[in-house]
């Protein structure tokens, strides 16, 4: 289960696009709605990094990164117990200030 978290969290990272506001230290936290296809039904957040469009830019990266073929391959319990909503914690570490 820890393969595919890792990979959501990879495939975020790739499709967000940092803008202007974003600064080292902000986070923002997500919870992913997912169906057993991998298609994200609802992204919210949580914890707002307290910038609307750091927060709008993570949501933004979490619908181009899906579908997450991916979770098809695993079984339906366990799909249920730890995929069907997904918290996740995005902080960038590579921003300059």
């Amino acid at each position: 289960a820890n393969s595919y978290l890792q990979l959501i969290q990879a495939r975020l990272s790739q499709q967000w696009n940092r803008p202007k506001s974003a600064r080292r230290g902000m986070e923002t936290l997500i919870e992913l709605r997912l169906v057993p296809t991998g298609r994200i039904v609802g992204v919210e957040i949580l914890e707002s990094s307290g910038d609307i469009a750091f927060d709008r830019s993570v949501e933004q990266a979490a619908y181009k990164a899906a579908p997450f073929s991916e979770l098809q391959k695993m079984k339906p319990r366990i799909f249920e117990q730890y995929f069907r909503s997904v918290k996740i914690v995005f902080n960038p570490e590579d921003l300059r200030l």
